[in-house]
């Protein structure tokens, strides 16, 4: 009977770890991050509740947007925002809206040990390339850059949003 408890209270133990672990790793349940997002003080924050309209009217819904750790990669930048949305997740880099992304040229390069790499060249200027175990799919829209880990039919609901051939 007593081993019995125990194994119940290790089973609770694990699903109570199990469930941290998950929560912690969807930034859509981290309350502070929440918190912090919704305060509307992070430089984006308009222009991401602007394209969240914008892709709801097209039928996109976005579940939750947050701040995202790719705020400073292009001189200029505004800022960037991470969106999850029920078709999937996607990052958007933000420059102010008198400048463009179109004279940015993207150069993939796949590496033999099965990685991708991306560098960037023209204006905005971006010195860092990046690397990736899944390819990326990047949609230069105007003053946004979309970066979209290795989904094609997100990539596609999003190109339809943009009205992008």
């Amino acid at each position: 009977m007593l081993t019995r408890i125990a194994a119940v209270f290790v089973a609770c133990g694990l699903l109570t770890i199990t469930t941290l672990v998950s929560q912690s790793a969807d930034p859509c349940v981290d309350k502070e991050l929440k918190r912090a997002w919704e305060s509307g003080t992070d430089p984006v924050y308009a222009d991401a509740m602007e394209l969240t309209r914008m892709l709801k009217d097209h039928g996109l819904v976005v579940e939750c947007v947050r701040s995202s750790k790719q705020a400073q990669l292009v001189e200029g930048q505004k800022g960037a925002a991470w969106f999850k949305t029920r078709q999937g997740v996607f990052e958007v880099w933000f420059l102010p809206k008198d400048r463009t992304f179109k004279n940015l040229r993207i150069v993939a390069d796949s590496k033999p040990e099965s990685r991708y790499s991306y560098s960037f060249e023209g204006s905005p200027h971006i010195s860092t390339a990046m690397d990736s175990a899944k390819p990326i799919i990047f949609i230069q829209h105007e003053n946004l850059l979309f970066e979209i880990l290795d989904h094609e039919e997100l990539a596609k609901h999003l190109r339809l949003a943009l009205e992008i051939p």
